[in-house]
């Protein structure tokens, strides 16, 4: 990968930077729920920047329960297409790991849709993953 590409924890008052980011996301960001986003102590958003430019972006909450310590889950993880393999996505989910280790928030789970191969894929070849099975179901 390029020297060029930094990868930045978001904060409040990043949401042009959210908004420039907009065709790494699912869906168009919303202006409210991204100050909500940003504002956050329990939500954190790193973004991958080449030039200035967002090229990839990872996404992870803090998870609190009475009967674990917090730990993290990973929301999304996008790397704009021009820039696959080169490396962003690694490097973005190695911030995640060591951002976890250093606040306690361990420890961090993804889930992969199952019809996602590159995904899945992609988890796979980080190694140090454990790959568990699961179901996960959806009211929409």
């Amino acid at each position: 990968m390029s020297p060029e590409v930094t990868i930045r924890l978001l904060g409040l008052g990043d949401e042009a930077l959210v908004e420039a980011a907009a065709q790494l996301f699912d869906h168009k960001p919303l202006p409210e729920q991204t100050r909500a986003f940003l504002a956050s102590d329990r939500e954190f958003m790193w973004l991958a920047l080449k030039e200035g430019l967002p090229v990839g972006f990872v996404s992870a909450t803090s998870i609190l329960h009475p009967d674990k310590p917090p730990h993290l889950f990973v929301n999304e993880l996008a790397t704009h297409q021009d820039h696959w393999r080169r490396g962003i996505a690694t490097r973005l989910m190695r911030v995640v790991e060591q951002f976890g280790r250093e606040n306690d928030l361990w420890p961090i789970w993804v889930a992969a849709e199952g019809d996602d191969a590159q995904a899945i894929s992609f988890y796979r070849s980080l190694g140090d993953m454990e790959e568990r099975g699961a179901t996960v179901f959806e009211w929409e």
